[in-house]
């Protein structure tokens, strides 16, 4: 919801011999010529970043861009010349880079230096192809980068405030007596997580209170709640277990929260509500529905974990379809009888494939483990192809965690929360690889984010974009 957003600045480089030499491609080709036809083609297919136009003909040339590195949030190396330690200057800068070649103009030296610099893990993403959209498509990852930097992220919890009493309630007493990150011995630590999220992907995360959020519930209209009710209720498939009244409630916490994050300019919202129910005037899941369904970011029990994978798939999507795809955060089940995993949540969307895309049907629940409030039974499409992912930051290095299925069904048994979305996968190796090489944090190291599509290239790309590690939780590991 940030209101101006910089376009990102990139250096696209053209490396290449200089005229006359007899190399690949050939001594007599046209390199003016193609620069303008690949340069007039990224420009015009990516209108969310700014190029800056280079040659890289000598090293030089090359130490004068290097010289220029900071000035830029990335780099698009393209060989178009058979030439092999120019690239390698550029390339060991450390700053993110795109590295492609023509087929018949550097594929020696792009073989070459696209080996090294994957063992030496720098933040670069080799592409040889044919086919330019998929040089585009990679260079596209540059502005969901520069716009997760600008995002804002509120965060509503008290589980740093040394006047919260942990053992208000016996689950919790358990769960924070426990709640460690792996062997390291650290306790929870929020103002941890919220640097990280600065250090790592630059967004900021706004601290907010729950006296804060009542205020801004008790400030919303009463009128606008109940059109916002009815309307609902009128195009859920049916209402069960909630009140009118109940339904109402829900819809003024929306509107509250809405106006919160319209205030602050945020992009996403996360709340420690599962603690803190009992003191809550109307759960937020209705809101983390409705705010999802917008294109907006909506998730529960303050896990910026979550958060910030939304955020990434959210811009990701909406970079590549031009509609943000909302995702399902959730507490998977895995199924080993059945070669399945179901994901769990009393919070979905109905807008799958977008705000202007059709909704599936839901039905309006209570939610489910406390019999009380009002949430989401979310009937998902099958059928479908799914990306499941997580982000793991409270480590020494960020990691990814990724696996995909196919939607089978949606199951409606009482026990769990209201959603329950059924899909196919390799189970066996995403339960063998579950949180393996990453640090323990509740509740990210549980959760897992599903979007519909097929997104696992671009996520790997954007990681390794990002220095992110990624680990495909569906692939026999070693």
């Amino acid at each position: 919801m940030s209101l101006k957003l910089e376009k990102p600045k990139i250096a696209l480089t053209f490396i290449h011999r200089a005229e006359g030499v007899t190399a690949w491609p050939h001594a007599e080709f046209d390199y003016k010529q193609r620069k303008k036809e690949l340069s007039e083609k990224f420009i015009s297919n990516c209108p969310n970043i700014d190029f800056v136009l280079f040659d890289a003909i000598t090293i030089d040339d090359a130490n004068s861009i290097i010289a220029q590195k900071n000035e830029f949030d990335g780099f698009v190396v393209y060989l178009i010349g058979q030439t092999t330690v120019i690239p390698a200057l550029i390339l060991n800068t450390g700053k993110p880079t795109v590295f492609t070649t023509d087929l018949y103009g550097g594929q020696g030296s792009f073989l070459l230096n696209r080996s090294w610099t994957r063992d030496a893990k720098l933040p670069v993403v080799g592409i040889s192809t044919s086919n330019l959209e998929d040089v585009i498509d990679v260079t596209r990852l540059f502005s969901v980068k520069k716009r997760l930097s600008q995002a804002k992220i509120i965060l509503i919890t008290d589980k740093d405030d040394p006047s919260f009493k942990r053992d208000s309630h016996p689950m919790y007493k358990s769960l924070f007596e426990t709640t460690k990150y792996g062997s390291s011995g650290k306790t929870y630590d929020i103002q941890e997580q919220i640097n990280k999220v600065k250090a790592i992907f630059g967004t900021e995360v706004i601290r907010m209170t729950f006296d804060d959020l009542f205020r801004y519930y008790d400030e919303a209209s009463i009128e606008k709640s109940e059109i916002i009710a009815d309307k609902w209720i009128n195009e859920a498939l049916r209402v069960i277990e909630p009140s009118r009244e109940d339904i109402v409630k829900a819809a003024r916490m929306y509107i509250g929260i809405k106006e919160a994050m319209l205030e602050r300019e945020a992009d996403a919202i996360t709340i420690d509500c599962y603690r803190q129910f009992h003191r809550m005037p109307a759960y937020p899941c209705m809101t983390f529905f409705q705010l999802n369904n917008e294109g907006l970011t909506g998730v529960c029990e303050a896990d910026l974990h979550s958060s910030i994978t939304q955020l990434i798939e959210r811009f990701l999507t909406e970079e590549m379809t031009g509609m943000p795809r909302p995702g399902l955060v959730s507490d998977p089940v895995i199924d080993l009888a059945k070669g399945s995993i179901i994901y769990a949540h009393c919070v979905a969307t109905n807008k799958v494939f977008g705000p202007d895309a059709p909704g599936n049907p839901y039905i309006i629940r209570t939610h489910a483990e406390s019999r009380s409030g009002v949430a989401i039974q979310s009937l998902m499409p099958t059928e479908e192809l799914v990306t499941s992912m997580q982000l793991h930051f409270t480590g020494e290095s960020p990691t990814m965690v990724l696996h995909q299925g196919i939607t089978v069904g949606n199951i409606d048994v009482e026990e769990g929360c209201r959603t329950k979305l059924v899909t196919k996968t390799n189970v066996e190796n995403i339960m063998r690889n579950w949180n393996k090489d990453v640090e323990w944090v509740y509740p990210a190291n549980w959760h897992r984010v599903t979007f519909y599509g097929d997104w696992r290239k671009q996520l790997t790309d954007f990681a390794t974009l990002m220095g992110i590690h990624v680990i495909n939780e569906d692939e026999a590991l070693p």
